[in-house]
This record gives C-alpha cells, structure tokens and sequence, in this order.
C-alpha cells in the first residue's frame, strides 16, 4: 500500500511541475566604445636623447670658449 501512495505522490508531484511557465527578461547588450592609451614618450623621449647627444658635447665645449674671450 505505502508503495502505491508514494507512487501517486510522485505521479502527482511530476505533473504538478510540468504546468509551470518560466519567463526569462532578455535586455539588450549595450556596448560602449574603450578608449585605451598607450603612452610611449619615455622610449622617444630616451631615443631622441641618444641621438642628440652630439649637442650637448658641442654646448659644452662653445661654453668654454666663450668665457675665454
């Protein structure tokens, strides 16, 4: 008997349960634009350095003879 009664209780739980709805809300997916930065002036920076570097050589010595006069 108590085979039975579980059985109807299953039964009637699994029926219960294919009657119900779900709805699912879908919102739209905003996209918005990424800004990134890349900033690469200590290369340049360090680059225009090295190949600049003659100049100050010359400023240095300019200096010196100016003062002799």
């Amino acid at each position: 008997m108590r085979f039975w009664l579980a059985t109807a209780a299953l039964l009637a739980a699994f029926l219960a349960g294919c009657n119900t709805t779900h709805t699912v809300k879908v919102e739209p997916i905003e996209v918005k634009p990424i800004h990134v930065t890349l900033d690469i002036n200590l290369k340049v920076d360090k680059k225009l350095d090295d190949f600049f570097d003659f100049e100050d050589e010359f400023e240095d010595t300019g200096s010196a003879e100016e003062g002799g006069r």
